[in-house]
C-alpha cells in the first residue's frame, strides 16, 4: 500500500511559537484541517486530503520494519466531532491489542487519552475508548489494504473535556501501539516521543496555521508570544486565544471569523519587552465578554506617551473598538508630566477616574500639548480640570462628571531651559494659521505613523459631532480624520483596515449621510482576499465588500459591512446597493448577476443571516429578493 506523502505542517520555529515556549522544539506539531462537508465514517480515508503525517518517532522498542509497521495519519473537525483517519501497514493485527492513540493536552494542562482499536472480522469489534470505557456517540470503521489496513473514526466533542468552551490552543500526539508476539505492546511509534503536557508540540487548527503562515512568517516573528491566555471575548461561548508577540497583539479562535482567520493590531509601542507596560484582560463593559486594557509607551514627536486605552467588540463585530484611550503620561527631554489613573469596579459598574498628577522640569509658560496618538490628550497640573469620571454607557466609556480646581495663583515655572512642545495655538480668525495648524497635526500623524507621500484618497465633510468640515485622508491601510473642529484642532483620529491584506485592496473611499443625522458617515469599498476551501480547489478568492464607518468621538466605528461580490478567476456573483437620501430604510441590497456560475456549478448555498456583522452575498438563485437596512443609533438592522 503506497503510504501518502508527509506534509510539515509549518516551520519548528513557528509551531514551537504557537504552542508558547514549553513544547518541544524538536517535534513538528500536528495540523488540524476542517473536515469536508461530507464524511463517510467507511474505513476508506479517501475524503480526507489534508496533511498527512508519518509516525516516524520510534518510542518504545527497537525501530520496527516498514512492513511490520508504519502508519501515515491526519486530524480533521467540524463543529461536532474530531475526526482521525490514517493508512496502517502491519504484518498482523492484533485484536483487542493493536491501537492507535491520540493523547490530546487540553489548555491548563489537562491530558486526555483516545485510543483507536481497529476491529477483526468474527474476533474483535472496532471501538474507541477512553481509559477503559468505550466512547458514546463514537464511530470507527477500518478496511482492509494491501499489507495492512485503512482506518476513519470520528470522535463527538462532547466527550472530551473544557470542548464546550475551549477548541483552541490544543497541544497533542498520534501514537501507533502494535502488538505482534502476543497481547502485550512491544513497539510504539508516534509524531513525537513525549508524553508530558509540558513538552507536547501543538495541534493547530486553522486560525492558528493561518497566523503562522502569515504575521508570523511575515514579520518574521521568532520568540514565544509575551502573552497567551485564553478568554471568551466574542460570538459564541468558545473561547478565544489573545496573545502578544513583540508589539503585535493577536485574537483568534475556532468560533471567530469563521475559524479561518485571525485579528491583528499593531500596538505601536516603543520595544515590546519595555513597551507594554500593563496587559490585563477581563470584562470591562458589563457585556459578559473579556475586553483588553492595554497600557503602552509610544514614541511621540519629541519623546515617549504612554497611553492607557481598551478594547472591546460589539456585538459580532469582527474588530474590536477602542471604547477608551487617554494619554496619561509624557517623557521628554527636559522633564516629565504624569497623570493618576485610578480604575475600579467590575463590569457595567468600571469607573475610570483620571487626575492630573504632577509635572517635573515642564511649565505651562510655553507649553502646548496636541495628541500624536489619537488618544484623548494628558491632563496639566496647571489646567483647569481636578479629576475626570469616565463610565460605561452603551458599551463605551464617556465622560460622566468633571471636577474643576478652585481658582488659584499659577505656580511658578519649573526650573528648566527646555521647551517640550512649543506649537503655539492658532490666533482665532486666521485662516492662515488654521491651515497651518491643520499640516502641523498631518505631520504629527505621518510621523507617529512613518507615512511619507500624498494620500491615495483626500476628501472634505463634514463627519465629526459638529458643525465644521473635517479632513479624512488614506494612507496605505489607515483611514485618519482630523479638522479645525475636530478635538480642538489639535488632534486626529486613525484607525487600520487590517482586514485588507494590502492598501491597492482598498478601491474606492467616500462620503455620505447614510444614517440620516446630518453628519457624513465613510463609506469603503474594497476585496477582501482568501485562499480557496481544499474541498473547492487550488487559488484565491476575492470578496468585494462595502463597509461603513461612522466617526464617534476619538474612535471609528463600523456601522455596517456587506459582501456584494464574489470572485474565482474569471467566474464571479455581483450583488447591488442602494443607498436612499429618504425613508425608514437607508441601506438596500438585491441580488445582481452571476457570470460563469450556475445555481449547479456554484460551491456555496445562500446564507440567510449575517456572519461576523457582515450581511450574506445576496445570489439570484438564493430567494431573497431584497434586504432592508434601518440604523438603530449604533449599527444598520434589518428590517
Amino acid at each position: 500500500m503506497p503510504a501518502r506523502p508527509c506534509c510539515l505542517a509549518l516551520p519548528i520555529a513557528l509551531v514551537v511559537l504557537l504552542a508558547g515556549a514549553g513544547s518541544a522544539a524538536g517535534s513538528r506539531g500536528l495540523k488540524a484541517n476542517f473536515a469536508p462537508q461530507r464524511v463517510v465514517i467507511d474505513g476508506l480515508p479517501k475524503e480526507f486530503g489534508g496533511d498527512w503525517r508519518k509516525l516516524d518517532y520510534d518510542v518504545k522498542g527497537a525501530a520496527p520494519a516498514k512492513s511490520d509497521l508504519s502508519v501515515n495519519a491526519t486530524i480533521a473537525y467540524d463543529e461536532r466531532h474530531l475526526y482521525v483517519a490514517a493508512e496502517v501497514q502491519d504484518d498482523k493485527l492484533v485484536g483487542g491489542a493493536d491501537h492507535l492513540e491520540l493523547l490530546l493536552g487540553i489548555p491548563g494542562g489537562t491530558l486526555h487519552s483516545l485510543k483507536l482499536y481497529p476491529g477483526v472480522p468474527g474476533k474483535s469489534r472496532a471501538q474507541v475508548k477512553t481509559g477503559y470505557r468505550r466512547v458514546r456517540g463514537a464511530r470507527i470503521v477500518e478496511a482492509p489494504a494491501e499489507g495492512g489496513y485503512t482506518l476513519e473514526a470520528k470522535i463527538p466533542w462532547t466527550s472530551i473535556p473544557k470542548s464546550s468552551t475551549i477548541r483552541v490552543g490544543y497541544r497533542g500526539a498520534l501514537f501507533a501501539h502494535d502488538a505482534d508476539r502476543s497481547r502485550t505492546i512491544e513497539s510504539v511509534v508516534g509524531s513525537t516521543d513525549t508524553r508530558s503536557y509540558d513538552s507536547l508540540p501543538p495541534i493547530s487548527i486553522e486560525c492558528e496555521l493561518a497566523l503562522g503562515s502569515g504575521l508570523l512568517r511575515k514579520q518574521n516573528l521568532v520568540e514565544p508570544p509575551r502573552r497567551n491566555l485564553l478568554v471568551d471575548m466574542v460570538g459564541d461561548k468558545l473561547k478565544e486565544r489573545v496573545l502578544v508577540y513583540k508589539r503585535y497583539l493577536v485574537i483568534l479562535g475556532p468560533g471567530y471569523r469563521d475559524g479561518h482567520q485571525y485579528y491583528f493590531r499593531d500596538l505601536g509601542a516603543i520595544s515590546h519587552d519595555r513597551g507594554l507596560l500593563r496587559f490585563e484582560v477581563k470584562d470591562f463593559t458589563g457585556d459578559g465578554k473579556a475586553d483588553v486594557l492595554l497600557r503602552k509607551r509610544v514614541k511621540g514627536p519629541k519623546g515617549s506617551v504612554e497611553v492607557v486605552e481598551i478594547l472591546s467588540y460589539h456585538g459580532d463585530n469582527e474588530t474590536p473598538a477602542s471604547v477608551f484611550a487617554q494619554e496619561v503620561k509624557l517623557d521628554l527631554k527636559g522633564g516629565s508630566l504624569v497623570n493618576k489613573v485610578v480604575i475600579t469596579g467590575k463590569g457595567s459598574r468600571t469607573k475610570i477616574v483620571l487626575e492630573p498628577g504632577t509635572a517635573n522640569g515642564i511649565n505651562r509658560k510655553r507649553f502646548r500639548r496636541q495628541s500624536s496618538t489619537g488618544a484623548t490628550a494628558v491632563l496639566t497640573p496647571w489646567g483647569k480640570i481636578a479629576s475626570q469620571t469616565y463610565q460605561v454607557e452603551r458599551g463605551k466609556f464617556v465622560l460622566t462628571s468633571e471636577k474643576s480646581k478652585a481658582p488659584d495663583r499659577p505656580p511658578p515655572p519649573a526650573p528648566t531651559t527646555h521647551r517640550p512642545e512649543p506649537n503655539r495655538p492658532p490666533p482665532s480668525g486666521n485662516s492662515g494659521s488654521t491651515a497651518s495648524n491643520m499640516e502641523r497635526v498631518y505631520k504629527l500623524y505621518k510621523k507617529q505613523r512613518k507615512v511619507r507621500g500624498r494620500a491615495r484618497f483626500d476628501l472634505r465633510a463634514n463627519l465629526a459631532e459638529n458643525a465644521k468640515i473635517e479632513r479624512l485622508v488614506v494612507h496605505d491601510r489607515d483611514l485618519v480624520v482630523f479638522g479645525e473642529g475636530y478635538r480642538g484642532g489639535r488632534g486626529f483620529a486613525a484607525v487600520t483596515l487590517a482586514q485588507f491584506e494590502k492598501p491597492r485592496d482598498i478601491r474606492s473611499v467616500s462620503t455620505w449621510d447614510v444614517t440620516g443625522d446630518g453628519r457624513h458617515e465613510i463609506i469603503v469599498r474594497g476585496e477582501l482576499r482568501a485562499p480557496l476551501p481544499e474541498d473547492i480547489g487550488s487559488g484565491e478568492m476575492k470578496r468585494s465588500v462595502v463597509m461603513i464607518y461612522k466617526l464617534k468621538g476619538n474612535h471609528f466605528d463600523r456601522v455596517f459591512a456587506a459582501e456584494v461580490g464574489r470572485r474565482i478567476g474569471s467566474k464571479r456573483i455581483e450583488a447591488k446597493i442602494r443607498f436612499r437620501s429618504k425613508g425608514r430604510y437607508r441601506v438596500e441590497l438585491k441580488p445582481g448577476r452571476a457570470v460563469g456560475y450556475t445555481e449547479r456549478t456554484y460551491p456555496w448555498l445562500q446564507k440567510e443571516a449575517p456572519t461576523d456583522d457582515f450581511e450574506p452575498l445576496l445570489l439570484p438563485w438564493g430567494g431573497i429578493d431584497r434586504v432592508r437596512l434601518r440604523y438603530d443609533g449604533s449599527k444598520f438592522v434589518r428590517k
